[in-house]
């Protein structure tokens, strides 16, 4: 009988490298590689970049992958690019048919296979319609079930709605796991999430947690601060577990505080530093505003998270603040 010789069949999965019938647990540990591109750079202490998004059309979706060139893996981390996008849902129409096909077709086969890992270049976060103090399970359910790397929820006051969040993103955690609270109530039916992340139904399960609650885990639940309660509760709101990033909404608080569209004005300002200095005390990122005029100060305030633009206006701006950013690595 003709002798075969022994193949080793080594997969790439985000860095992890696994052999034929036996798991590398030693290279894995070493090279783990978080499949959500914000989370890969916040733990590496690097500015993350993205852009609003509202028209979900598959060409924007080409578009926005093809904007950042094609980067090899150490490219991704280090050259500024657009690392995220905030996708609108809160006051565009809430099509979940229309952001799956968006999803689906920002996945690039030539980014897979530049880069060598299956983290994309594009994190997705996406801003649900419902506000915290109303029902948002089924929501983000729906959203993160379609592949998104985490979710954006309005109008958070409290710390109970932030809590319903954080368990809204997770599973049912398994026996014997450490971190159980809070606990889970995302229903598990993950087929179309795996296929979009590249894994097995296990794998996305194993990877499919909040950050940073769970070090290992590659969703994003972020919350909105917009109104005065929220300001008042911030620091009880910020306690919970689970949290990955804020954002303070000024313009809707503007409204709340009875300044009617004022962005500017010193009461919108006084409650956005409060929030800014609450995120910074207790190590949760803020993601700030960036425009050409304010990118040097927003960096001198430190911010580790930075909206720079939206995909409908082709004004230059966004690759200006990039331009910036670059001039100052």
């Amino acid at each position: 009988m003709r002798k075969v010789s022994i193949v080793v069949l080594i997969l790439i999965l985000g860095g992890t490298i696994v052999t034929a019938g036996k798991e590398n647990t030693a290279s894995q540990e070493a090279a783990y590689t978080h499949l959500n591109k914000i989370i890969a750079k916040l733990e590496k202490n690097l500015l993350v970049t993205g852009i609003w998004v509202r028209a979900l059309h598959p060409s924007n979706a080409i578009s926005l992958v093809e904007l950042n060139e094609f980067p090899n893996s150490e490219e991704s981390l280090t050259k500024p690019m657009v690392d995220f996008i905030l996708i609108e849902m809160e006051h565009e129409p809430f099509d979940v048919r229309e952001l799956r096909n968006f999803l689906l077709a920002l996945n690039s086969r030539r980014e897979v296979f530049i880069k060598g890992n299956l983290q994309p270049n594009i994190a997705t976060l996406v801003r649900i319609p419902a506000d915290g103090d109303q029902p948002v399970h089924a929501m983000v359910k729906q959203v993160l079930d379609i592949g998104a790397h985490g979710v954006v929820v309005p109008q958070v006051r409290t710390a109970r709605e932030a809590e319903k969040i954080v368990k809204a993103c997770r599973y049912v955690q398994p026996k014997g796991s450490k971190i159980v609270e809070p606990g889970g109530t995302r229903g598990a039916s993950p087929q179309v999430c795996a296929y979009l992340w590249g894994l097995t139904m296990k794998e996305y399960v194993q990877r499919a947690d909040v950050w940073p609650l769970n070090p290992k885990g590659d969703l994003l639940a972020v919350i909105m601060i917009e109104d005065e309660e929220g300001v008042r509760n911030i620091d009880e709101i910020l306690s919970v577990k689970g949290i990955g990033a804020v954002i303070f909404g000024p313009y809707d608080y503007s409204f709340s505080c009875g300044r009617y569209g004022k962005s500017d004005h010193p009461d919108v300002i006084k409650a956005w530093n409060k929030v800014k200095r609450a995120c910074d005390r207790l190590n949760v990122p803020l993601i700030g505003f960036a425009n050409p005029q304010n990118i040097n100060d927003r960096l001198k305030e430190d911010y580790k998270m930075l909206l720079i633009g939206v995909d409908t206006a082709h004004d230059g701006s966004i690759e200006a603040v990039l331009d910036v950013i670059r001039k100052q690595k």
